[in-house]
């Protein structure tokens, strides 16, 4: 019988390459519980509405969901629960996160990968363009002009598309119509 040794290097590569592997698998059950939680929730209330859910080929927004009468286009934003989102302009979010509403958050960063959806020309007259935030911002506001800022609420209209949180979203569903 022959005895391995390890030298201590050898040891930590070991573990490196298990707690990658753990991660990989850890994100993908992450990922697909909240993506199954997302689409159960759009299913749930586009069946209490008289809408039909469908998932689209197109790279710009992730669902629709669409009756007789209205389509609504709906792109997920994922942000962290402790967060603030601020609309500058037309297509520039700002995501602030880390630290606390009251003392401010210590980080920050722009939603480039919204632009192709914000940016996005509707030319039906009765389609809607919904950000759904997930799971929740502290608030999202935006800048009326160069000094002046105001606390959307869920639903109101912002240019062309709305802003709703995934926990409000079937309580405030009616506000995006």
């Amino acid at each position: 019988m022959k005895v391995i040794y390890l030298t201590g290097v050898e040891i930590y590569l070991i573990a490196l390459l298990l707690i990658i592997v753990f991660s990989i698998i850890f994100s993908v059950i992450f990922f697909k519980y909240r993506n199954r939680k997302i689409r159960d929730l759009l299913e749930e209330v586009g069946k209490s509405n008289s809408f039909f859910l469908q998932d689209t080929d197109n790279k710009i927004y992730d669902f629709e969901l669409e009756n007789s009468d209205y389509k609504l286009l709906i792109k997920l934003v994922y942000v962290p629960a402790n967060s603030s989102v601020t609309i500058n302009s037309r297509n520039t979010w700002c995501l602030r996160y880390g630290g606390s509403p009251t003392r401010g958050y210590t980080n920050m960063k722009y939603l480039k990968r919204l632009i192709p959806f914000l940016e996005y020309k509707v030319l039906e007259k009765k389609t809607r363009k919904i950000l759904l935030i997930f799971p929740q911002t502290n608030k999202v506001q935006r800048y009326l002009n160069e000094s002046e800022i105001a606390i959307l609420t869920p639903g109101e209209p912002v240019y062309d598309y709305r802003v709703i949180s995934y926990l409000e979203f079937a309580a405030r569903f009616q506000d995006l119509l």
